[in-house]
């Protein structure tokens, strides 16, 4: 497993938290509208990385200075299943602070193994679009223009699943979010809101929502 050398220091990720953010560079199954990581961390490998042991002796020597961590990419849920518990398992002896990992929802069922397992505290998620009303033969093309893929019902069966169980967790440190893109209708990002509101008050859930703005690249 290899990670984006530049290690970033954010505040507003994880309200509240002053959160060390790390880019693998395992790439993604996904090619976003607009993606800001995608020429620089997806398409290639930069030639200078940081290891699993680089990124151990970070966390050893200055992980007090964060008070969470957060695993992006591109798409770190797709790296192996055993090398991201090793990984997880090793950040919980070297860090006191809260652990989050940040995907699309493409692989449910390794979100439900670190919430069983206790890996991490929260899952920042992803819906891209109101995929509960979209048809993946009729509306292919809206599919492609924001996800950059031709998706299956098995896709879409398993990031809904994977926002049900990310709202389902209950807890303040997860999040569903939302890009508004450009390219979408107003009417898109209601449908997002209205669906996530449901499920929330299904479970009923504390999980924060956010609709974002769309930053240029």
């Amino acid at each position: 497993m290899q990670f984006y050398d530049h290690l970033i220091r954010t505040f507003n990720d994880l309200p509240g938290h002053t959160t060390l953010l790390v880019h693998s560079l395992s790439g993604c199954p996904l090619h976003c509208y607009g993606c800001h990581n995608y020429d620089e961390i997806i398409a290639t490998t930069p030639k200078k990385y940081k290891t699993v042991d680089n990124l151990l002796d970070y966390l050893k020597k200055s992980g007090y200075l964060f008070d969470a961590i957060m695993f992006s990419g591109g798409e770190f849920l797709l790296n192996k299943i055993n090398e991201i518990d090793y990984l997880l398992k090793m950040v919980r002896t070297l860090f006191s602070g809260k652990i989050i990992v940040t995907t699309s929802g493409v692989y449910h069922e390794k979100i439900t193994h670190l919430y069983q397992e206790q890996l991490v505290d929260g899952i920042h998620i992803d819906m891209k679009l109101p995929y509960h009303l979209l048809n993946v033969d009729e509306d292919k093309q809206i599919f492609f223009d924001i996800m950059g893929i031709h998706p299956s019902q098995k896709i879409v069966n398993s990031l809904l699943t994977s926002i049900d169980t990310v709202i389902k967790h209950n807890s303040l440190l997860d999040q569903v979010r939302t890009v508004k893109y450009p390219i979408l209708a107003e009417e898109f990002f209601e449908e997002i809101k209205k669906y996530i509101d449901n499920r929330k008050a299904y479970y009923q859930s504390k999980v924060p929502y956010f609709l974002n703005d769309f930053l240029y690249p």
